[in-house]
C-alpha cells in the first residue's frame, strides 16, 4: 500500500465516517466483527464452497477475523455503534489483495488446521480471479468495499444505508470509484441501489459460485 495512501486518503476518509456519526473500529473490536461476519455469512456460497460445499461457522469466523487483522492497517473499518450490529471494511486504490505471509502470521495456519488444507488452494484461486476482475474494470483505482456485514437480528432497520451512504458520499466528493463483489443474486438488487452497476456474472473457476463485480461511478462522472 502506497505510504501516500496511509498517510492522507485513509485519514479522510475516516473523518468523513466519523463526521456522520458512525464508530470507527479499533483492534480490540476485530473479534467482534468477525463473530457479526459469521452471523451474517450464514450458508454464503463463498464461503460454503472455501470449506467443501457445507457452511462451517467457526472457519467463517476464522477466516473474517484474519482477513480484517491482516488489512487492518490499510483498511477503513467502522460500524453504526459501538454496540456493533453491522460494520463495512473499505480498502483504498492500491489494494491488489491480501499478502500470504501477513496472513499465516495472523492465524491462517490455525483456519487451515481447523478447516483443511484445501482450503489454501480455494482461497488462491479465488483470490487471484477475484483481484484480476478487479484490475479489469477499476486498475486498482478504486475505494474496494471489502465486506459490508450485518447480524441476522438487525437486518432490515436500516443500518446497510447508514453504513453506505457516507462512505459513497465521500467517493463522490474525491471523484473515485467505488467497486465491490458478491456471490449471491440477491445482493445485486441491494448494490444497484445504491448505484453500482453490474460489470460481469459469471462462475469462479473450479466452482459451481457465481461471482458479481460491481461498479459505481462517481455521480458527477455518470
Amino acid at each position: 500500500m502506497d505510504k501516500l495512501v496511509r498517510k492522507i486518503e485513509i485519514p479522510l476518509a475516516k473523518k468523513a465516517i466519523e463526521k456522520a456519526g458512525l464508530y470507527i473500529v479499533q483492534k480490540k473490536d476485530l473479534d467482534r466483527l468477525a463473530e457479526v461476519a459469521a452471523d451474517a455469512y450464514q450458508d454464503y456460497p463463498l464461503h460454503n464452497w472455501f470449506t467443501k460445499g457445507k457452511y462451517d461457522a467457526k472457519a467463517s469466523k476464522l477466516l473474517m477475523q484474519i482477513s480484517l487483522k491482516t488489512m487492518t492497517e490499510d483498511a477503513v473499518i467502522y460500524a453504526d455503534s459501538e454496540e456493533i450490529n453491522g460494520f463495512a471494511a473499505w480498502l483504498p486504490f492500491g489494494f491488489t489483495g491480501n499478502k500470504a505471509l501477513p496472513f499465516l502470521m495472523n492465524g491462517g495456519l490455525s483456519l487451515f488446521l481447523h478447516a483443511g488444507f484445501g482450503m489454501v488452494g480455494r482461497l488462491q484461486t479465488y483470490e487471484n480471479y477475484a483481484m484480476n476482475l478487479k484490475k479489469e474494470f477499476t486498475d486498482h483505482y478504486d475505494w474496494y468495499l471489502f465486506n459490508l456485514s450485518i447480524k441476522k437480528d438487525a437486518q432490515g432497520k436500516g443500518i446497510a444505508s447508514k453504513l453506505m451512504r457516507p462512505m459513497l458520499q465521500f467517493c463522490d466528493d474525491e471523484r473515485m470509484v467505488a467497486y465491490l463483489e458478491t456471490n449471491k443474486e440477491s445482493n445485486v438488487g441491494l448494490y444497484r441501489h445504491y448505484g453500482f452497476d453490474l460489470m460481469k456474472e459469471e462462475q469462479i473457476p473450479k466452482s459451481t459460485v457465481t461471482h458479481y463485480a460491481m461498479v459505481r461511478k462517481p455521480k458527477e462522472l455518470k
